[in-house]
């Protein structure tokens, strides 16, 4: 005889996997190096970038959020309503639990807040660790560069002003250019390469294309 399909068997499941990405984007990105590297090297884990795991790590989360209340709510809906009334009506009867817990979350929601420790030191580490991905001639030249069109290029110091000639030069190189209002990464993407890669071919190394933020290219006008 065929059985039937088993909801609680699915919502496990179902559970158990996004619990399971959950952890595992969490980690990488925990680890995973500021957005502006990650961004200008195209920078990838097990086949993903950044954006990528942030994008996983959302729908994972919102996954697990409706599997969780349609599990409370449809599949044990009855013994749930029992258990918390149960356990609401033993909690208030002997609080000591249910305030060690309250005090517990709201020690770590303010520790984390004013930076605290023992939880500043877990936000060092992943700064630490995500920052050890960071060499400087990894880094754009401004922040986001990549987000940067040809004519928006053109005119930063050191770029002769002319998104045509910017244009000419990936040209010349053998890229696919559409339109000077192509960003760095629209143009990365269509010739396969990153973004990096794309803006080495159209900034000499005197106008300080990969020098640190606040020199070269990168330097404000005030």
């Amino acid at each position: 005889m065929k059985k039937s399909f088993s909801w609680r068997v699915f919502i496990s499941f179902g559970l158990f996997i996004a619990l399971f990405m959950m952890l595992v984007s969490g980690v990488i990105l925990y680890i995973s190096p500021p957005g502006r590297v990650a961004n200008w090297t195209d920078w990838q884990i097990i086949g993903l970038t950044k954006r990528g795991w942030q994008h996983q790590h959302i729908i994972f989360g919102f996954s697990f959020l409706i599997l969780s209340l349609f599990h409370l709510f449809f599949i044990n809906w009855k013994a749930f309503l029992c258990y918390l009334k149960s356990k609401t009506s033993a909690g208030l009867n002997n609080p000591r639990e249910l305030l060690v817990i309250i005090a517990l979350s709201l020690l770590f929601g303010t520790g984390t807040y004013f930076g605290l420790q023992p939880f500043s030191s877990v936000i060092k580490l992943g700064d630490s660790i995500s920052g050890s991905w960071e060499r400087q001639e990894k880094q754009p030249p401004v922040p986001h560069a990549e987000l940067m069109n040809l004519t928006q290029l053109a005119e930063q110091p050191g770029l002769g002003g002319d998104a045509a000639a910017l244009k000419a030069k990936l040209e010349q190189a053998g890229l696919t250019v559409v339109s000077e209002e192509q960003t760095l990464t629209e143009i990365a993407v269509a010739n396969k390469m990153t973004a990096e890669k794309v803006y080495e071919f159209i900034a000499p190394e005197e106008t300080g294309g990969h020098g640190r933020p606040g020199q070269g290219f990168g330097k404000r006008s005030r």
